[in-house]
């Protein structure tokens, strides 16, 4: 699953609604007018929220009769939130050479500038008598 897509799915599960019909359909597939009347909306605003659903790849309907029948793809769900191999192999956190980070992954301290050494008072009293 590319990241588009894995965005696609979630952008769909941000609404609670669309929450609430994947719920109700990981319990088995089940009749739009059913699922409305649970829900509490109109058929009209579940028909939008299916859709949704549909494009981003998350339900799969079917029409028997006049009836329309939904069921939830929980393989397309379940490769969303495992993150592909983002959770299977997790990579070291790159970190800038010189910065304090690295100081601290290393634990050597990285080398500090030289201060330039001022003349003392004495020798620029000196300089300036000549």
């Amino acid at each position: 699953m590319t990241p588009g897509e894995r965005a696609k799915v979630f952008k769909a599960l941000a609404d609670p609604r669309r929450v609430e019909i994947v719920e109700l359909l990981a319990q088995g597939s089940q009749c739009g007018t059913i699922i409305a009347e649970s829900l509490g909306i109109s058929v009209a605003l579940l028909s939008h929220h299916w859709q949704v659903l549909v494009d981003a790849g998350l339900l799969k309907k079917e029409r028997v009769g006049q009836l329309r029948y939904c069921s939830l793809d929980v393989e397309r769900l379940r490769e969303a939130m495992s993150m592909g191999a983002a959770w299977e192999k997790p990579q070291a956190p790159v970190i800038a050479k010189g910065s304090r980070a690295q100081k601290i992954a290393t634990g050597k301290p990285r080398p500090r500038p030289t201060a330039k050494k001022q003349k003392s008072s004495a020798a620029l009293k000196a300089r300036t008598a000549l």
